[in-house]
């Protein structure tokens, strides 16, 4: 019953405008590739953001449904676009082309601004709650690590709610906005996972241009098998988090993309070698047997078996079988797994500083975001906060007590309110939905997944879940 509701108002809101909007999309595209064919990358630097701006502008205010598919495809692409453009140029650690997914992003604020008093209802409540938390970070950030950095710190934690309550905000639209965001992502395991099996078994110049560059020692060797997938996004976390939401929607029925996709998706996500969201996966699996009715769960595990069976031959390859079997040993035996070593050290060292700095160090004062510092920290304090291995001590950390409090408590209960919802047994998609929020926020202990292109994840499908929620609930009473 639930599905037929949202199926019957997909037409209307799903088609319309559609064919200018790919114009547009299609025409961005084709600039983008022409400037690169003419080595103008310095251009493209400047142009890039400016143009996806521009057209994200366009969408939002014309074709909102399509906005969103296309904001989710600057996440996916633009890294490999940066990669693209430093190959020709030069490398550089700091390029505008990365503010382009956050600005056209960041347009959902308009949502928030102009709708700020909706904030009050129950469903939206814990979203006001994160936000809250988000901004008294913000103003303490502002004071300790100056505007600049503080900014950028307000773009990485404050983007991802925003843009989950512009999605929640329009419910009537749920369909139309599901359909979009499930094919954009059907798509994106597709072309990411197998570009990612590209780069593991030859990777292309401008990426090993990269790993050469790039001051990460986790991302491998820049020598065919030796590689981390982390395909067209900038480093193997964010890329398997991405893959990994992706595969689990693909269990949701429909779509001839399914099985190709996810083939090459498991593949790509196997080799980006990330544990935690190899979890995620299983955490978001069991949520998902779990809450879809008795006669779906046959066709989840054999959908997964199908899939398996195909997928055996890529993963019987020498090198493949090889790389993700020291992987899963690594698991079973923690005492000589170095990355286990270091997050149990960093946790012994650093958990008493996370929980007993009460007013926190504020935004910009983590993440990149230490390289805009007005007070520039010593080449070793940076370092020690630009990559945070835990989420759990980094939200304390940042937030202090008083924000950290509100942004629990808004994510917390985001999550409550979407586990306790019925309509997802009526709706697999919407039930995938909630299983990729609930896989994300599973590997907290490990990295803050609430914020920048992973918090996008979390917050992206919670907000959409939200919005089919009270889409299902209005219809129920009518």
């Amino acid at each position: 019953m639930a599905t037929n509701l949202a199926e019957s108002s997909l037409p209307d809101s799903g088609r319309s405008g559609v064919s200018p909007a790919w114009i547009g999309a299609t025409g961005f595209v084709l600039i983008t590739l022409l400037t690169l064919l003419l080595h103008l990358g310095v251009l493209l630097n400047y142009l890039y953001p400016v143009l996806a701006l521009a057209l994200g502008i366009w969408l939002f205010r014309c074709y909102p449904v399509f906005y969103l598919g296309y904001a989710w495809w600057l996440w996916f692409l633009t890294p490999e676009v940066r990669r693209l453009v430093d190959f020709q140029v030069g490398w550089q650690p700091i390029t505008p082309i990365m503010l382009a997914p956050y600005l056209v992003t960041g347009l959902t604020f308009f949502t928030l601004f102009i709708h700020l008093p909706k904030i009050r209802q129950r469903w939206l409540f814990p979203l006001g709650l994160a936000m809250a938390g988000v901004l008294y970070g913000y103003l303490s950030g502002f004071l300790q690590s100056g505007p600049v950095a503080a900014s950028y710190g307000l773009l990485s934690w404050g983007i991802p709610i925003a843009f989950a309550f512009h999605m929640a905000l329009r419910w009537e639209e749920y369909a139309a906005n599901r359909h979009a965001i499930h094919r954009a992502f059907a798509w994106g395991v597709l072309i990411m996972g197998s570009y990612g099996l590209l780069q593991f078994l030859a990777p292309p110049a401008w990426d090993r241009f990269w790993m050469l560059n790039v001051p990460m020692n986790t991302i491998g060797q820049p020598a065919p098998f030796e590689v981390r997938v982390y395909s067209t996004m900038n480093s193997p976390g964010p890329f398997a988090v991405y893959i990994m939401s992706g595969l689990l929607l693909l269990f949701a029925p429909g779509g001839g993309l399914r099985l190709p996709a996810s083939v090459f998706g498991y593949v790509a996500l196997l080799l980006s070698l990330v544990r935690s969201a190899w979890g995620g996966w299983l955490v978001g699996m069991i949520y998902l047997l779990a809450r879809v009715p008795s006669r779906q769960v046959l066709r989840i595990i054999l959908s997964a078996l199908v899939i398996f069976v195909i997928s055996l031959p890529l993963l019987s390859i020498g090198p493949i079988a090889n790389q993700v079997e020291r992987r899963f040993d690594s698991i079973q035996n923690l005492e000589q797994n170095q990355s286990y070593q270091a997050r149990s050290a960093f946790y012994d060292r650093f958990w008493e500083t996370a929980i007993t700095t009460l007013w926190g160090t504020g935004l910009g004062s983590t993440g990149m975001a230490t390289k805009l510092q007005s007070d520039q920290p010593g080449e070793g304090d940076q370092q020690r906060f630009m990559h945070f291995d835990s989420g759990i001590m980094n939200i304390p950390f940042v937030l202090g007590w008083p924000g950290s409090l509100l942004y629990f408590l808004g994510s917390g209960g985001v999550l409550f309110y979407l586990l306790r919802a019925r309509s997802q047994r009526a709706d697999p998609w919407l039930t995938s939905e909630v299983a990729v929020a609930l896989a994300v926020f599973s590997q907290l202990p490990f990295v803050n997944t609430l914020i920048g292109e992973v918090g996008m994840i979390f917050w992206g499908f919670a907000g959409l879940a939200l919005a089919g929620t009270r889409f299902y609930s209005e219809r129920e009473e009518i």
